[in-house]
């Protein structure tokens, strides 16, 4: 029987393979997004996602959402508020100068959202609905995933 008690030596073992655990499958659900092949742009540095079909009404919406999981907002538009409010919940910031924001979707950050009780459907269809592009399959793929048990 394994040992509640924070002081017995078995108990650091245990609590360290479970971490692993959840680290690796972490892991294993990031690689969904990096799975995904995006061409180098024509410069060479960074990926190219500029076949990303925009939606009839993209000037509306504040967001792109990338096949990687990565989006970006923009910082002056009249949604920013509730965009970024949104974002904040469900994704990680990666950078934010003045005009475009970086944000990265991980699996600790859909952790992080669905413990304060927003719902995967809903994180898929408010994504959608602020992205300038369609939301990519292999980002819906990996939200259902990574929030699959809760």
């Amino acid at each position: 029987m394994e040992s509640e008690d924070p002081t017995s030596s078995d108990w650091g073992t245990n609590e360290y393979a479970n971490a692993r655990k959840l680290v690796d499958r972490a892991t294993t659900r990031e690689n969904l997004l990096t799975s995904h092949k995006a061409s180098l742009s024509s410069s060479g540095i960074g990926a190219d996602f500029s076949s990303l079909p925009l939606k009839p009404d993209h000037i509306s919406r504040p967001c792109w959402t990338c096949p990687d999981g990565c989006i970006y907002l923009e910082a002056f538009h009249e949604l920013y508020t509730s965009a970024y409010d949104f974002l904040v919940a469900i994704a990680e910031p990666v950078a934010r100068p003045e005009f475009v924001h970086e944000y990265k979707v991980t699996p600790f950050s859909l952790y992080a959202a669905v413990a304060t009780n927003i719902d995967t459907e809903s994180i898929i269809r408010v994504l959608q609905r602020l992205s300038k592009n369609e939301l990519p399959s292999s980002v819906s793929n990996f939200i259902r995933e990574c929030t699959k048990r809760h």
